[in-house]
């Protein structure tokens, strides 16, 4: 599939996930939405009507949105903030939710159809007149043992090359069931983007029962939330570099799901992908709980206060500063994006 309409699929679902927990939030407690929009305006065609809500198809496919009558005016009837403090909550923490939940279900998918075996190494490319070629590898070999030194994952197979450079060295590899030995002498000096033998490493793939993967994918969607909690202290203690730390916008993550794409397809299993998507769920899930103006966080912030005080605070200024804070919001996407094309996020 194409990088371009994978990264159209994974971007515009998440988005879509997300306005579809807010969607059913509402539905569930009473509160009118009026229009549910696959992509983002100009609007192209009314697809159906349903339940008073109007579904349309726009011009810009990454993504989608929900209209929610009255989002900022306790005067309409049936809107959302005439609803009650626990109905306005409950809707607003809806969207992360559900993106919380798309980041477990892609974890466990990796994990069940598409985990590594990482204690096994495979070929999964072999480059044009380097010595792995001349010496009748293919891909989809896998090596068992460098003379005598027996692999056990990449680390392992690197090492033994790696002392043996300029030297006769044996391979054992396995093909179609049958064990093979054969003979290469590994590059002291290979070209630029090879290795010593001129191949691509890989893990075949060994999928997981359900109960391991829906285990370990509640415990990769806890580590990913952790680990961007940590994020700001960790930069600060200096244990890592803010340019590594950076936000990234549509293109750096285009250059990602790229990048996972190619590994994956000379793998021969969507193990990478599938854990990006997860981490860019988890990403747009805490993302929208910061607590600024116009993103859930925000406005649970002033259903907070509400909570906590026992006044609201007027419409009119709680309807501004979410237009302020979307005029911002814009602002830092632009600069985001921008800082993609001038200084792409490096790849390994």
């Amino acid at each position: 599939m194409p990088d371009l309409l994978v990264f159209a699929l994974v971007i515009g679902g998440l988005i879509v996930g997300h306005e579809l927990g807010h969607f059913l939030a509402a539905r569930a407690v009473g509160i009118h939405v009026e229009e549910f929009g696959l992509g983002f305006p100009p609007r192209l065609t009314t697809l159906f009507h349903w339940r008073g809500t109007r579904f349309t198809l726009n011009a810009i496919p990454l993504g989608g949105f929900v209209r929610i009558a009255g989002e900022d005016d306790p005067t309409v009837e049936g809107g959302l903030a005439a609803a009650s403090k626990r109905a306005r909550a409950f809707v607003l923490l809806a969207g992360p939710a559900a993106n919380v939940i798309l980041a477990f279900f892609a974890f466990t998918a990796a994990f069940r159809f598409a985990a590594p075996d990482t204690g096994r190494v495979i070929f999964t490319q072999v480059e044009p007149a380097s010595p792995a070629e001349q010496a009748g590898l293919r891909p989809g070999d896998e090596v068992l043992q460098v003379d005598d030194v027996r692999i056990t994952g990449f680390r392992s197979l690197q090492e033994a090359i790696a002392e043996r450079l300029g030297q006769p060295t044996k391979l054992t590899i396995l093909r179609d069931g049958q064990q093979l030995t054969v003979e290469l002498v590994p590059r002291p000096d290979p070209p630029q983007g090879q290795g010593p033998i001129g191949v691509l490493l890989g893990n075949p793939t060994q999928p997981k029962p359900w109960p391991e993967a829906v285990r370990i994918g509640a415990q990769s969607t806890w580590i990913q939330f952790r680990e961007i909690l940590r994020l700001p202290a960790r930069i600060i203690r200096g244990q890592i570099d803010p340019q590594d730390a950076r936000l990234t916008g549509l293109k750096g993550m285009y250059d990602m799901l790229a990048w996972a794409g190619s590994i994956d397809r000379s793998s021969q299993r969507p193990f990478l992908t599938l854990n990006l998507i997860g981490v860019i769920s988890a990403g747009l899930a805490l993302a929208n709980m910061l607590p600024f103006p116009a993103l859930d966080g925000g406005r649970l912030a002033f259903v907070l206060w509400e909570t906590v005080t026992g006044r609201r605070i007027s419409p009119r200024y709680e309807g501004l500063a979410h237009t302020i804070g979307f005029i911002i919001l814009l602002a830092l996407l632009l600069y985001v994006n921008l800082l993609d094309f001038i200084k792409p996020i490096p790849l390994p």
